[in-house]
């Protein structure tokens, strides 16, 4: 008898953060530190993963969700045309900035203007949901048109986000057999690769000698970096991060300055944000809270569920390195919990 495994369920952010660990050690010996990372470090980081895999065990072994109800209130037709929109959309900004951010540093640092901020979370989802409940072939030369549009961006996370989430719709689906799967997932290795190096290039006074996977390595271990110099400073910030977060200002901004003393934006791993503004109790708090919302999504991924759990997912992996510190990504997850509530009901 074959065992089906499901590849996508929640732990993969669990696998996620412990390769994460492991390129960062790896980067830390080679690229960065004149010491490898602290075991405090280390110690954190699994911590971060027992507690959100008992989350996830909560629901898996204790909750249950109702049998499968059909949710119709968006059709076919829209979707296709919020999705075009949203190209047409992101392909206006592109415009508006007088050229392309991933050649140009000072044009990548304006870029994530309020069209794009509109155009990108508008066709990640109505993307991941015309998939899910209305499944097309020809629908598929929409990801690639996407990845193509907004990877102009210069931010490899957008790429990551459309791809990613795209390849776990259709795994559900049923719909990835195993070359095109091989396929799919080498070419978003190479268009992350591709799209972090040629931007890295691009940044003024800077002239890196790393090659493409070499920079994987690097940037891993010196975002590491940052959360190791996190560390002592938890719980200091009492939630002004959350507050930056839900208001404005740029956190990635707030804790260069705060942690590295200069003007610089930064990503601090899933776990360095809420570290700095509430310690260990937050950090408990927030991966207790992940692993049982992406548990209780993936036991409803049914029908446009499918999509949900996709997007969300997805945009909680790249977390593993950016940190949760994108209002637009956290407005996912409102979705997701709308479509629990009504699931729920």
């Amino acid at each position: 008898m074959r065992i089906k495994i499901d590849f996508f369920n929640p732990l993969i952010v669990v696998v996620g953060i412990l390769a994460f660990l492991a390129m960062g050690y790896i980067g830390s010996f080679n690229y960065r530190f004149e010491d490898p990372l602290s075991w405090q470090v280390i110690l954190t980081v699994i911590f971060a993963c027992i507690v959100f895999t008992i989350g996830y065990a909560i629901v898996k072994y204790k909750v249950s969700i109702p049998e499968k109800r059909e949710i119709d209130f968006i059709s076919e037709k829209l979707l296709l045309t919020l999705t075009v929109i949203a190209l047409i959309l992101q392909a206006f900004n592109l415009v508006l900035l007088g050229g392309i951010p991933l050649f140009n540093s000072t044009l990548k640092a304006n870029a994530t203007t309020n069209i794009w901020r509109i155009a990108y979370p508008l066709f990640l989802i109505t993307l991941n949901l015309l998939l899910a409940k209305y499944y097309d072939r020809k629908y598929l030369s929409l990801i690639v048109i996407g990845a193509l549009i907004f990877g102009l961006n210069g931010y490899r996370t957008s790429v990551l986000g459309i791809m990613g989430s795209s390849f776990i719709t259709l795994y559900y689906l049923n719909k990835i057999s195993r070359k095109f799967g091989i396929a799919f997932i080498a070419i978003i290795i190479i268009g992350l690769m591709g799209v972090g190096y040629i931007a890295s290039q691009s940044i003024a006074n800077q002239h890196w000698t790393l090659n493409p996977l070499e920079l994987i390595f690097y940037r891993a271990g010196f975002t590491l970096e940052v959360f190791e110099k996190i560390i002592p400073l938890a719980g200091t910030t009492h939630g002004h991060i959350l507050g930056m977060i839900f208001s404005s200002g740029s956190p990635r901004t707030f804790i260069g300055e705060y942690v590295l003393k200069y003007t610089v934006c930064l990503t601090s791993t899933l776990f360095g944000p809420v570290m700095l503004d509430f310690g260990y109790v937050g950090l408990t708090i927030q991966m207790l809270f992940m692993g049982v919302f992406l548990g209780l999504l993936h036991k409803a991924k049914e029908g446009f569920g499918v999509g949900i759990y996709a997007f969300i997912l997805t945009h909680t992996i790249i977390w593993i390195e950016t940190g949760p510190t994108d209002i637009m990504i956290w407005f996912l997850y409102l979705i997701g919990l709308i479509y629990l509530i009504i699931r729920l009901k």
